[in-house]
């Protein structure tokens, strides 16, 4: 919603789709994960991530907010299917490569417990790795990162901070949207952009 002044909502809903499959994309190219999940409860987008090779986890309509279906997501990954860490990325980070996502799973390497932290430019969390997977709680939101610096240490594990410029960036502002055309986005962003531009720039809604 804090795009719906330049995005209608068809627009954001094609937007963030492509951006999740560039991110889908990347940890595929990246061939350091068993699986890949997508925490979500919206149809069309099972659709596409199972499209991608990627296994969608329905998030319950019981639950409410980002940190619960995160929360859900993990528990079910390390429950039900055995994953002993886990590497949680946003949807909205559409400058993200595979080299990004390697780098992030190597920091994991060489403890049995560990949190790995990606900061973004707002302070937020943009790659949060953790081994095992529910070794702190989940807190995005606002200034998350030092939120879960803090849940690391409050839980006495080692957390690895990594400064990686492509994953600092995310779409959470409308200024963002206009960057996008400035970046080396992923293919599938590239194409909402390009098709963005052939009907003409977004008008500020009231």
């Amino acid at each position: 919603m804090r795009l719906s002044d330049v995005l209608d909502q068809r627009e954001r809903a094609e937007l963030a789709l492509a951006m999740l499959v560039d991110v889908v994309t990347a940890c595929n190219d990246s061939e350091v994960f068993d699986r890949i999940a997508v925490v979500s409860g919206d149809s069309d987008v099972f659709w596409q991530v199972r499209e991608l090779g990627a296994m969608p986890v329905a998030e319950p309509a019981t639950l409410s907010g980002l940190n619960d279906g995160l929360t859900f997501g993990v528990r079910y990954l390390a429950r039900r299917i055995g994953a002993d860490e886990v590497v949680i990325l946003p949807a909205d980070v559409p400058l993200v490569q595979a080299v990004d996502v390697c780098t992030v799973v190597n920091a994991l390497a060489g403890a049995d417990r560990r949190v790995v932290l990606v900061r973004a430019l707002d302070n937020g969390t943009n790659a949060l790795a953790l081994r095992p997977p529910e070794v702190i709680a989940m807190r995005f939101g606002i200034n998350s990162a030092s939120a879960h610096r803090a849940e690391a240490e409050g839980a006495g594990v080692e957390c690895v901070k990594l400064e990686l410029e492509r994953l600092a960036f995310d779409v959470d502002a409308a200024g963002d949207v206009e960057t996008l055309a400035t970046k080396a986005v992923g293919a599938a962003t590239r194409g909402w952009i390009d098709a963005r531009a052939s009907y003409g720039p977004a008008v500020t809604r009231g």
